[in-house]
């Protein structure tokens, strides 16, 4: 049998051909993106070291909460190791 001449494949139908092009403007990354991203990997940073340095003088000056959650001495030891 063959095919009759209204019948079109998937694969050339227009619909599936159309392609939508993206503004110019969103496709273009500007100089305030990439300081927007650097502040908010500084930051991110910041926070980090924070939390790290905030985790291990608890854990210095209450000696009793070692060993309570194992991530937290797992993070200290990490730091210990580390300077």
């Amino acid at each position: 049998m063959t095919a009759s001449t209204h019948e079109t494949s998937p694969m050339t139908s227009a619909s599936d051909a159309t392609v939508t092009a993206m503004p110019r403007r969103a496709a273009r990354i500007t100089d305030l993106d990439l300081v927007r991203a650097d502040r908010q990997a500084a930051a991110q940073q910041r926070r980090a070291a924070a939390r790290t340095r905030d985790l291990t003088t608890l854990l210095r000056d209450r000696p009793d909460l070692a060993g309570v959650h194992a991530p937290a001495d797992f993070a200290v030891d990490a730091l210990r190791w580390c300077v």
